[in-house]
């Protein structure tokens, strides 16, 4: 007799996914968390249904990567099937939930234990949590959830209070604007140059109208018809023109020190790991990620004439 089952799937795509691995449920708070923004991150719920019941819930956090002249990849970053939580065993079931979802505004967080191959060993909870364009679209993710994950609402700044968690998350000062922006360059860097400080040039306030008296003028007279036709004084120098030179020796300045950094080719697997890792959680590296590709287009198309 066939099969009656039906599957239902549904995606979301998403604005950023985050996830941390603690080592033990005491640790949760000093989980260190991944990021990722780019360059498509979708959550896709797959519900298979019988006439009777649901036979599973798989949930999945995909990773679309795409190159130039390549077909794109699917990188998995999550796959659990929330049904099968509830199916543990008493050994792997502790006072708190095995599965427990918190949404507030655009986020949604998941939290789930952990079942290692050996039975005995330690038990550990994961987490994660995905932004969502809208308010409505994590309010139907919910929905869906809640049937087999309890879901609760989180006062304002827990999960914010998580972010803050994560490795390498300084906050800077913006940078200077008025000049043309430098193309990031294909480079594992070390430090990052401290902004350039924008002078302010001193305006002297006057008044529009002076009234001076007559007797105690001490301009001096009107000009002559000669002086008329002198020529305009020099124009001062333009800061925003001198500010960009600085920034292009600076930019200078750091391109030759990246290109005597020889001794990068001899880092450890480990070494190159963490470094890679810190150019991920960099703002700037969906950017770097596009110009990148662009620079693969170009040369691929140059290989093929």
């Amino acid at each position: 007799m066939a099969s009656s089952s039906t599957t239902e799937t549904k995606t979301y795509v998403l604005e950023k996914y985050s996830r941390a691995y603690a080592t033990k449920q005491t640790d949760a708070g000093s989980s260190e968390w991944q990021h990722f923004t780019n360059p498509l991150l979708r959550l896709v719920l797959d519900v298979k249904m019988s006439p009777t019941k649901a036979e599973s819930f798989r949930l999945r956090v995909v990773w679309t990567m795409s190159g130039a002249g390549q077909a794109e990849q699917d990188v998995i970053l999550e796959d659990l099937d929330l049904l099968a939580f509830s199916s543990l065993d008493d050994s792997f079931k502790s006072e708190s939930s095995p599965l427990k979802g918190v949404y507030r505004e655009t986020t949604f967080g998941l939290r789930y234990l952990y079942v290692p191959e050996s039975s005995e060993a330690r038990k550990v909870y994961r987490r994660f949590q995905v932004s969502l364009p809208s308010a409505a679209a994590t309010m139907q993710l919910v929905e869906v959830i809640r049937v087999v994950c309890p879901c609760k609402t989180t006062e304002p700044g827990a999960l914010e209070r998580k972010k803050t968690k994560a490795v390498g998350a300084i906050a800077r000062p913006p940078r200077p604007t008025q000049h043309a922006p430098v193309q990031p360059q294909p480079t594992v860097h070390f430090t990052e140059p401290e902004p350039i400080p924008v002078p302010v040039p001193e305006v002297e306030m006057r008044p529009s109208s002076p009234v001076v008296e007559p007797e105690q003028s001490q301009l001096p007279p009107p000009p002559t018809p000669e002086s008329e036709n002198e020529p305009p004084p020099p124009t001062p120098s333009n800061p925003v023109q001198d500010i960009a030179m600085d920034t292009e020796a600076e930019t200078e300045k750091l391109l030759a020190s990246l290109q005597h950094a020889t001794n990068l080719y001899d880092l450890s697997y480990g070494q190159l790991a963490r470094l890679v890792g810190d150019v991920v959680r960099e703002d700037g590296f969906p950017r770097l990620m596009e110009n990148l590709s662009s620079m693969w287009s170009v040369k691929a198309l140059a290989g093929s004439m």
